[in-house]
């Protein structure tokens, strides 16, 4: 992995800057919850601000590949760590309630920023990395979340505890500002072949998106995991919080031991994920699979130090399947398509997501969190068994024409 890690020169800047704001995102967002309730004492305004983050995903993010295009990539990842990066100076001036709406509108603005940011940075990667590396650097995709998880959270938190919010802000500013010249240090973003916008653009006019997802049973079932899986994680997003505050009464510290621990999971799947060279989709699925049995054994478990541990394992699965479906991705849908893929991918993924996380806290009024957390599991082997069954039922098919084709 190292060696690939370093052959791959433009990629090494793009994973810089993603560290770099990953660890700065990390500090605004505990440094901007811990305010909100020191300014308002107001659990809505946490809701309310959460929820926000979620909402331009939907609105912003199926034209991020069309801004892409016209500006380029490299471009479009530059301005917007620029202009997060004034966004993000608003919060120093909140001083009183009065001015929550710096808040709402300020957090609304930043997510508006990753929903251009993220699926643009996605399908860069494809773009910029040797095809036969593109597993490998999807496994470093993890390191860096993993990295981020526990890096920037634990820092976050002691930045702002020690000393004030407000030195949590400046870090995630010099942050955005610091990715952007990162990224200005990369040649280019686009394949060399396609650097052309015109010719790009030819190309997209050719080949209609819409047109070749829906003709492709395999693109289509790709997109789909887009639309259920994020139902589940959601869930399990809101119960990790509530696992540890109220069913282990571990307080905040539970909190940051468990994402602690999720962090450590996602670097971990690299090492078991290099050894995977076929059937990426079932061992996928069978992993999504296995994180759900856990996620069952977690809501049956008698101890906090027994959730850590399960934890930490089923993120390791977790890992190693989020690795396994991006690089089916890159591998199968066209290059000069794959910006509008991830841009719908994520505006996908993260509505459903907010519908979950906002659905699950309502059910946890009427239902303890064990009950919810099996449910939780449940859906996860739900969706693995289906979407097992149908790969195979689609890699026989595709066997059989191949079968087809070589006797005629």
């Amino acid at each position: 992995m190292l060696t690939t890690f370093k052959q791959e020169k433009a990629y090494q800047k793009l994973f810089y800057a993603g560290i770099v704001n990953g660890i700065g995102d990390r500090f605004s967002q505990v440094a901007l919850l811990t305010l909100i309730l020191q300014v308002t004492g107001s659990g809505v305004a946490v809701g309310t601000t959460l929820a926000l983050r979620m909402l331009p995903f939907l609105l912003i993010g199926p034209i991020s590949s069309t801004l892409a295009h016209k500006l380029s990539r490299k471009k479009l990842l530059i301005y917007t760590d620029v202009l997060r990066a004034c966004i993000a100076t608003s919060f120093l001036f909140i001083n009183s309630p009065d001015d929550i709406w710096i808040i709402y509108a300020g957090s609304f603005l930043l997510a508006g920023g990753e929903a251009l940011y993220s699926p643009t940075r996605r399908a860069s990667i494809p773009a910029i990395v040797q095809k036969t590396h593109i597993k490998t650097i999807n496994s470093w995709e993890q390191i860096l979340l993993g990295f981020v998880l526990i890096i920037g959270a634990l820092a976050g938190g002691i930045v702002s505890f020690v000393f004030g919010t407000a030195q949590s802000f400046l870090v995630n500013i010099l942050s955005f500002l610091f990715a952007s010249i990162l990224i200005a240090r990369i040649p280019s973003l686009e394949k060399a072949e396609i650097a052309d916008t015109h010719q790009r653009t030819n190309e997209q006019k050719t080949a209609p998106f819409l047109s070749i997802v829906l003709s492709s049973s395999f693109l289509m079932l790709l997109l789909s995991t887009d639309l259920l899986i994020p139902l589940a994680n959601g869930m399990e997003n809101v119960l990790i919080s509530v696992y540890a505050v109220k069913t282990f009464h571990a307080a905040d510290l539970g909190v940051g031991i468990l994402y602690s621990v999720l962090g450590i999971g996602f670097m971990i799947s690299p090492l078991l994920t290099k050894r995977i060279t076929n059937h990426y989709l079932l061992i996928a699925f069978l992993c999504v699979f296995i994180e759900g049995i856990l996620l069952i054994t977690v809501s049956r478990s008698p101890s906090f130090v027994g959730v850590v541990l399960l934890f930490g394992i089923l993120t390791i699965f977790g890992g190693i399947s989020n690795t396994l479906l991006d690089t089916v991705v890159m591998q199968t849908v066209p290059e000069n398509q794959q910006g509008i893929y991830f841009g719908l991918s994520e505006t996908i993924s993260n509505t459903m997501l907010g519908i979950s996380m906002f659905f699950t806290g309502l059910l946890l009024e009427s239902f303890p969190p064990r009950t919810m957390g099996a449910l939780n599991g449940g859906l996860y082997v739900l969706f693995a068994i289906v979407y097992f069954v149908y790969t195979l039922k689609l890699t026989y098919m595709k066997k059989r024409l191949q079968k087809q084709q070589t006797n005629s």
